[in-house]
């Protein structure tokens, strides 16, 4: 038990941040075993979140998720910048040209989180919720986002290496994301193929603020079909004729 190392604030940020995490419901006990604390402080804690709606507890089946609160949270933190607005009305029109799921990802101090994810209407679904976190390794968001980084803030984030090989075409060496980011940095855009799961596709690109410094990642994904290929340049293609106008909005 680690109880008496953490204050009461640190215990509660380690419970909603788990509760976070898949499959994002859990019993007591559950979040007790997992972050090693005191089942009486984890029920405490849990009943003073839920007083504040930035938990729910479900009755039925005594299993707490993340409450309405914290989403009320989250939409005051994306209004404090205004400019995000006009910027999802322009990946909801992206989304509907190229009839693929557009999604953006900012870095936020060493963190890589999802802000937007339009899903397209299709029968298959990607799934990709606002709020997830990414790796520096794989996927568009967190190899775009990575790249444009400074030099000594990519070594520090490559100290980490070797990551973990979760699926066939995942990078794991210092050596393998360092070619990698060079060559996002050379193209302007970043491709990942089987990266984030079997069969999924995607291409992204940076979108640089007024002073010239990464702000966010756009990024198109689809599922592989025939021609997946082609389709890959002309969502490129698509994606780059969106960059200036999704860099007007970013300070």
């Amino acid at each position: 038990m680690r109880e008496h190392t953490l204050s009461s604030i640190e215990k509660a940020i380690l419970l909603l941040e788990q509760l976070s995490q898949p499959p994002c419901a859990y019993k007591v006990m559950d979040l007790a075993n997992i972050l090693q604390l005191n089942r009486s402080s984890v029920y405490r804690i849990l009943q003073v979140l839920k007083s504040h709606d930035l938990v729910s507890l479900d009755p039925q089946n005594d299993l707490y998720r993340v409450g309405l609160g914290m989403y009320h949270i989250g939409q005051r933190y994306l209004q404090n910048d205004s400019y995000l607005t006009q910027v999802h009305d322009l990946l909801v029109e992206l989304s509907e040209e190229t009839k693929e799921s557009v999604g953006m990802a900012v870095r936020d101090g060493d963190k890589i989180i999802s802000l937007f994810e339009v899903e397209v209407h299709q029968p298959m679904k990607l799934n990709d919720l606002p709020g997830r976190y990414f790796p520096p390794n794989k996927g568009c968001y967190g190899k775009c986002l990575t790249a444009y980084q400074p030099q000594e803030c990519i070594d520090k984030i490559l100290e980490a290496a070797p990551f973990e090989k979760t699926l066939p075409n995942t990078l794991t060496t210092r050596e393998e994301l360092l070619a990698e980011y060079d060559t996002i940095r050379r193209q302007g855009y970043c491709l990942s193929v089987d990266e984030q799961g079997i069969d999924i596709i995607a291409v992204g690109i940076p979108i640089f603020g007024a002073r010239g410094k990464i702000a966010a990642c756009v990024a198109v994904a689809f599922f592989r079909r025939d021609g997946w290929e082609l389709l890959l340049e002309e969502l490129k293609r698509a994606l780059l004729a969106y960059q200036q106008r999704l860099e007007r909005f970013f300070p």
